[in-house]
């Protein structure tokens, strides 16, 4: 198989590119196919795209891989961008004869183009689904519309992430019938966990460690997080926050505890290497996510699998979001909340947890048995998906 390979340069790829090493440190769907297809057998060519007027056209080796990659600046209007990164990759195609082309849907304007000038196999790879996306199908505005007919170009294939955001729902209102189309949970290693960072490690041991991880962002729910934590804290005694992620409300959620005058409850640490994010889940006693876009994240499985007493919101039947995470973890498992505005109902739920430790220990068990029978290895999830766009190639997708 030969395959042109075109992704947007996420927040976690950006750090590789100005270091001129592949050191990816987010997004392991796109950085682990890169990876896989760098040194399997099949022929492999890649493309970067900037967004948001940022980086500049070039060729770079990113050792350790092996093949360059092409990246492609994002100056101009979004328009005038993507055109040229279409003619690019259009010139790019023309070079290299590709069977199959790959592209994310941060690039599915370039993608659509790129249909209308080729009879190639095109597999689109859509991250998951954001409001945005949803706001789109029933926008009367032209751009909408021209997004809307983007996205229901013949595509030979659609891959899209189950992270909990009602994916299938919005696939059914937003691709062309009979498009082939296939959701795929994250993989899943047991990290092997790390010494504890001398922030975590100087949270008192006779503390209930309370852990948020991820983006300090509105959506994610953090001053929700804070709000129900310090509410719990000023119920009882023993309980401590370690917060691990940054974004717009890190400052407002230090600032929170400190009007609180609880600041000695909490630890908020901005990024952690992979290895001492495994050590920090390990002191953790109770995992909070209340992320309102879906809880199938990558952060969240890997809290499931290192058997962590959750509290999630319950899902939402009008958007679709977490139904897939209704089917794949049953009530018993952990504990829902109304919503993820409800800042009562997470500090009773944290007191409950709190106060009874066979509790938390019977979720955590019973969530990491569940999770480490439905989410394979990453390598296993990487072949699922490189074996799907060999039968693209192959031209065996009914």
């Amino acid at each position: 198989m030969k395959i042109l390979y075109c992704v947007r340069v996420f927040t976690g790829l950006a750090s590789s590119l100005a270091a001129g090493v592949w050191k990816p440190t987010g997004v392991p769907t796109i950085y682990r196919m890169i990876e896989a297809l760098d040194r399997g057998p099949d022929e492999a060519a890649f493309v970067l795209t900037w967004k948001d007027g940022e980086g500049e056209d070039a060729v770079m080796r990113l050792p350790p891989l092996t093949r360059p990659v092409k990246v492609l600046g994002g100056q101009g209007s979004t328009i005038r961008r993507d055109l040229r990164h279409a003619w690019q990759v259009w010139r790019m195609m023309r070079r290299e004869q590709p069977d199959v082309l790959y592209f994310d849907n941060a690039n599915i304007f370039v993608a659509a183009i790129i249909s209308l000038l080729t009879h190639r196999s095109i597999v689109l790879r859509i991250m998951g689904v954001y409001p945005v996306m949803r706001r789109m199908l029933d926008d009367r505005g032209p751009r909408a519309a021209l997004v809307r007919w983007c996205y229901r170009r013949p595509w030979s294939l659609a891959v899209c992430t189950q992270d909990g955001s009602g994916v299938e729902p919005w696939l059914e209102r937003t691709l062309r019938p009979g498009v082939p189309r296939i959701v795929l949970l994250n993989g899943l290693d047991r990290t092997a966990a790390s010494a504890l960072s001398p922030a975590v490690a100087a949270i008192p041991p006779d503390r209930t460690v309370v852990m948020f991880l991820g983006k300090l962002e509105p959506e994610k729910g953090a001053m929700e997080f804070a709000e129900g934590f310090l509410a719990a804290h000023s119920e009882t005694q023993g309980l401590h926050a370690l917060i691990v992620g940054t974004g717009r409300l890190s400052d407002a959620v230090r600032r929170r505890f400190s009007e609180a005058g609880a600041s000695d409850a909490l630890t908020q640490i901005d990024r952690l290497p992979h290895g001492e994010v495994a050590a920090a889940l390990g002191r953790a006693d109770i995992y909070v996510s209340l992320n309102r876009l879906g809880n199938l994240s990558n952060a969240n499985l890997e809290a499931m699998l290192a058997g962590k007493a959750m509290v999630i919101p319950v899902s939402q039947p009008d958007t679709g979001v977490d139904t897939a995470t209704d089917s794949l973890v049953p009530a018993d498992a952990l504990r829902r909340i109304p919503s993820a505005s409800d800042t009562v109902a997470l500090a009773g739920a944290i007191l409950d947890l709190h106060l009874d430790p066979d509790e938390r220990i019977r979720l955590g068990r019973r969530i990491a048995g569940l999770i480490g029978e439905a989410s394979g290895t990453w390598n296993e999830r990487i072949g699922v998906e490189i074996a799907l766009l060999q039968r693209v190639a192959a031209g065996d997708m009914p």
